[in-house]
């Protein structure tokens, strides 16, 4: 039944003779009207659960992009630490080749104080030390017990990549070169336990610094970290360890 007007309703009363009949389209018609109001009520209350749930959608999505922001508060922050600690570690890396390279300058000294009145091998002299000419190869040089005292951990270990560089590495027209997933199983296998990925960057780190102009830092085209040793410096290491090994041997012989 359509909606019945107060025109409508006048019309419908005066249509009909009878009392009982009037009563009966009164009724109908207050039924019609309780009908429509429950709709109406009905239509409300969806109204209401639509803007219920569109303001808990918002609210959701403030919490997220708060969220959001947060995150990237915090990411800022470690950004800024890692940054901080890379400029200490660069800082501590300087003061620490300083030490390293005084140690091996007194060592050097107090070895040719030793060595000066000595009796001259058959051969024409003792052999010569391959003098070096980088940190790295400073590094390198140093007694074991020097290094376990004046070295960090992360030191010692691009010490232990360098002294052997020359059976890590593979030769590219640009010198020698391992990649920084060569470098970790080397030192995985070394210390017979798992590397972690700052590990890894870090001894590259100190590869890179103490190597100066022999050692450079480039990236496969699927942007793995590499890092190339010139043949100049390989063949230095390479030499040096040659003559302190002709060294000992000819001490142990003699000795």
């Amino acid at each position: 039944m359509s909606a019945i007007t107060p025109e409508g309703l006048e019309s419908s009363l005066t249509s009909v003779s009878s009392t009982d009949e009037k009563v009966d389209v009164l009724v109908e018609i207050v039924k019609e009207q309780s009908e429509t109001i429950e709709r109406q009520s009905e239509a409300i209350e969806e109204l209401r659960e639509e803007k219920e749930e569109i303001h808990s959608q918002l609210d959701e999505t403030g919490q997220e992009a708060a969220q959001a922001r947060e995150r990237a508060r915090e990411a800022e922050e470690r950004v800024a630490e890692l940054e901080e600690e890379l400029s200490q570690h660069r800082a501590e890396s300087a003061k620490e080749r300083a030490k390293t390279k005084k140690r091996v300058t007194e060592l050097e000294e107090a070895e040719e104080a030793d060595t000066g009145d000595e009796t001259p091998t058959p051969n024409g002299g003792n052999p010569s030390t391959q003098e070096p000419e980088t940190p790295l190869e400073e590094v390198v040089q140093l007694p074991e017990h020097l290094a376990d005292e004046n070295l960090s951990a992360n030191q010692q270990r691009a010490r232990f990549v360098a002294k052997d560089i020359h059976e890590y590495s593979r030769s590219v027209p640009a010198g020698r070169v391992i990649k920084s997933s060569e470098l970790r199983r080397v030192l995985t296998a070394s210390e017979e336990g798992r590397v972690h990925t700052e590990t890894v960057s870090r001894v590259i780190s100190f590869l890179d610094d103490l190597g100066q102009e022999s050692v450079k830092l480039r990236e496969t085209q699927a942007g793995e970290r590499v890092v190339v040793f010139t043949e100049e410096i390989v063949k230095r290491i390479v030499a040096y360890h040659n003559t302190n090994h002709t060294v000992v041997s000819e001490g142990e012989a003699t000795g």
